[in-house]
């Protein structure tokens, strides 16, 4: 089995974390990796669970996105592309800085005076697998190469694969149907699961290495259809963990469906041989209490069954936002 590390964040891992927030004020952040198995010949749902470093973190002064202590024209750099998340609500939003107003974010991101923030650089095709896919995908052409599908938010995917070049083009990362160009750049939004189509048939593991979040995510879920989600943390939180059933399995009206298996909100979460385990929360009945259950399962409780990296969410109930707890059990 082949194995090869990805290039996100190694070396800065493995020195001291440090980041100067916008008051600068020095913070640690926890450093975590995990290890996925890209399965040969098939289709891996995964998410990568790790981030780049904290490029300024401070508190808004202002509904606005304001932050008089900051100077987002010099900490943030033109032509990359960021993220911040308000930490009071688990929301993010893509960000730049306002190139009249070095104190304001060009962001639709809602903040509230006194919400504190991160903002960071987010994660792109080459920064996660590398500028030279050091992570090992198969390469070729288009339709012989490993594929990544990055999905977005009107339920299409961009489809990239490694080209190893040749006679009619450069080396290097390119969109499926795309003018060769290459796609170095091309974000990986950190609340997205992505696929990862495996056409060669050995197994493939990579170990994705990086800084971890330690607060509650918020993820837009698109009703009516699948949406691909991201984890988040490098280590399993338990269903019953989520904050998504409250205390007593109260579910928030218009947020998640509970049901039966035929009309609740259903998670599927890979189960490693290239087949899904679903899962829902059953309204409490004449049958039995409120809980999370398998579909096709015995009926148990699914409290203590964990979250795999990348999952994905059947939403049949209507668009929201859906904010998964993070818990103070975790040891990170």
């Amino acid at each position: 089995m082949k194995t090869k590390l990805s290039l996100l964040g190694i070396i800065a891992s493995l020195s001291a974390v440090v980041t100067v927030s916008a008051q600068n004020t020095a913070v640690t952040k926890p450093v975590g990796y995990h290890t996925e198995t890209l399965l040969g010949s098939a289709f891996t749902l995964l998410g990568i669970n790790v981030a780049n470093a904290v490029t300024a973190a401070g508190e808004f002064d202002a509904d606005s996105a304001t932050d008089t202590d900051a100077d987002f024209t010099t900490i943030l750099n033109a032509g990359t592309a960021y993220t911040v998340q308000n930490l009071n609500t688990g929301a993010s939003a893509p960000c730049s800085a306002d190139a009249g107003d070095g104190t304001l974010l060009v962001t639709t991101l809602a903040v509230s005076s006194g919400d504190a923030y991160e903002i960071r650089a987010d994660s792109t095709i080459a920064s996660i697998f590398g500028a030279d896919n050091a992570a090992g995908l198969g390469e070729g052409d288009q339709g012989s190469a490993d594929v990544c599908w990055i999905p977005q938010l009107d339920g299409s995917f961009v489809q990239i694969y490694y080209d190893e070049g040749g006679f009619f083009g450069a080396e290097g990362w390119k969109e499926v149907g795309g003018d060769g160009t290459l796609k170095d750049g091309q974000v990986i939004p950190f609340t997205s699961a992505i696929f990862i189509q495996r056409r060669q048939a050995a197994n493939l593991d990579v170990v994705f290495v990086g800084h971890v979040r330690t607060t509650e995510t918020t993820y837009n879920l698109i009703g009516g259809q699948f949406n691909f989600v991201n984890r988040v943390l490098p280590v399993g939180i338990a269903l019953g963990d989520t904050g998504i059933a409250g205390a007593g399995g109260a579910i928030e009206a218009g947020v998640w469906a509970d049901g039966d298996g035929s009309t609740a909100d259903v998670i599927w979460a890979s189960n490693g041989t290239g087949g899904y385990d679903q899962y829902y929360y059953a309204e409490a009945s004449f049958f039995g209490d409120a809980q999370w259950t398998k579909v096709g399962g015995d009926g148990s409780d699914q409290a203590a069954q964990e979250l795999t990296s990348g999952f994905a969410i059947q939403k049949r109930s209507a668009t929201s936002s859906v904010t998964v707890s993070f818990s103070s059990d975790l040891d990170l």
